[in-house]
């Protein structure tokens, strides 16, 4: 079965990186078409699942148990977990949905959440992989923890900036909501969660919990669905290094076009 999967995703990554290519030919970056996001994400999350299966950590989270009976009778297990989805849940599903801008995109709950339940099992499928491959050597546990924080922080920090966030993710930041949600989401969220695999070493728990948090992210950022015809707002870029850009969120005089989206969102459903 495990063969089976790698087999599968890997002709995913090859058959949607090779579309997204191909209809992306002479489209420029501004140009955000709903088809080509998916392709481009899908391409990334197999690829995702494909390291997951050669490193041997997708066998480690289908050949383990999610929970073992030693820890559901352990307190600070629970207590643990408790502040796992409770991170998740104030620094997503609270702080980056107040800080995050939709610019009216429809909600197309059915198509964002299974968005989100792609992007998770990708996403934390790496994460895991990354501590795995740390977990391997002699190293003492905090020394794994802080190597995997290192590397997944730096990655997040990279990819986001010059890849997800300028090719699949539509605009949903200003440059004050980028530098405000690194502190208040995702540095909490891979510090504690990080913390909890290493302390107890739930492997589908934490891909569930990145997929928890991105959940939250597709929903409230309005993820456009595959068949969306409405326009599509790019996310706005820079110049960065070695000829890419990068994404710099949305400029606007507004002092706060968060109150404003949301005094607008009240009057349409009020």
């Amino acid at each position: 079965m495990i063969i089976a999967v790698g087999v599968l995703a890997a002709l995913t990554c090859a058959a949607s990186a090779s579309a997204a290519l191909f209809l992306g030919r002479g489209v420029p970056q501004s140009d955000f078409r709903p088809p080509l996001l998916w392709l481009r994400a899908l391409a990334y999350v197999s690829a995702c699942w494909v390291l997951s299966v050669v490193t041997g950590t997708f066998g480690r989270i289908v050949r383990s148990p999610p929970v073992t009976s030693e820890q559901l009778s352990n307190p600070a297990w629970w207590a643990w977990t408790a502040a796992s989805v409770a991170v998740i849940l104030i620094g997503y599903w609270v702080i980056w949905a107040r800080w995050t801008l939709h610019f009216n995109r429809p909600r197309r709950l059915g198509a964002q959440i299974l968005f989100a339940l792609l992007w998770g099992s990708g996403s934390g499928q790496l994460f895991v992989t990354v501590f795995d491959l740390f977990d391997r050597t002699s190293w003492a546990t905090w020394a794994v923890w802080l190597a995997a924080w290192c590397v997944i922080g730096a990655w997040q920090g990279v990819f986001q900036d010059v890849g997800w966030d300028v090719w699949v993710a539509p605009e949903h930041d200003t440059p004050w909501s980028i530098k405000r949600k690194v502190p208040a989401s995702h540095i909490p969220n891979v510090t504690i969660t990080l913390t909890y695999l290493a302390l107890y070493e739930n492997r589908l728990i934490f891909v569930g919990l990145q997929t928890l948090a991105l959940t939250a992210a597709s929903i409230y950022m309005r993820f456009p669905a595959w068949s969306e015809r409405e326009p599509v707002l790019a996310p706005a870029t820079e110049p960065a290094y070695l000829g890419l850009v990068r994404a710099t969120g949305f400029i606007t005089d507004d002092p706060d076009p968060y109150a404003t989206q949301r005094q607008a969102d009240r009057a349409r459903t009020g």
